[in-house]
């Protein structure tokens, strides 16, 4: 049965913001120069106007969607439709100018590089599935006219990946102790018998009352 959490317990729980974390930090250090920041979900047309999501060159990790997945013994993932938004403008790199369209596509393609990697795709933690194939990994260009004539490129880089083991099982837990000499397995606790028989078929013998 769902017990009460207060706000305290639900933050100290919440398996999604540490996962963020370690995707800014796993990012920050794959792209030395470029600022990576928490970005708390989608962003409208005025924020990327006002270079409110990350100062360029940068990168704003955010998400669009979370669902739930549901495993055949009750328990659950998180299903996570991440987005970087990367912000780009054009720099001078080893004494030569570079446009902000080199610069954004530049920064997306070594986040899909790290979406690609066997151990960056991790982010540092357990408990997190590869990103997933279908859908896959995209870099966009997320602009307008405007944007452009004040010298500023958006692009997004989006994702779906799982974070394992939100939601508990349904299903008994406990474990028992295999007993050779009567071919039974032994529980320490009769609870845990009493949990275990309702998803067991059982036949009443001849000598139960």
């Amino acid at each position: 049965m769902m017990e009460p959490k207060t706000l305290a317990q639900l933050l100290a729980c919440d398996p999604l913001a540490p996962v963020q974390s370690a995707i800014v930090s796993t990012l920050t250090s794959l792209l030395p120069g470029v600022r990576v920041v928490a970005h708390p979900g989608r962003v409208d047309l005025s924020e990327l106007l006002a270079k409110s999501v990350a100062t360029a060159p940068g990168i704003g990790v955010g998400w669009s969607r979370v669902r739930r997945a549901m495993h055949m013994d009750g328990s659950f993932g998180a299903l996570v439709e991440w987005v970087a938004y990367i912000v780009a403008e054009a720099r001078v790199v080893d004494g030569r100018r570079v446009e902000k369209e080199a610069v954004g596509l530049a920064i997306g393609g070594q986040v899909l590089r790290a979406l690609a990697d066997d151990a960056a795709c991790f982010w540092g933690r357990a408990g997190i599935l590869p990103p997933q194939m279908q859908p896959q990994a995209e870099l966009k260009p997320l602009f307008t006219v405007r944007d452009m004539a004040e010298g500023t490129a958006y692009y997004t880089v989006t994702w779906t990946q799982l974070v394992a083991d939100v939601g508990e099982t349904l299903f008994p837990t406990a474990t028992g102790t295999a007993n050779p000499e009567t071919g039974t397995i032994d529980y320490a606790d009769p609870d845990h018998i009493a949990a275990i028989a309702k998803f067991l078929p059982a036949r009443k013998s001849d000598g139960d009352a």
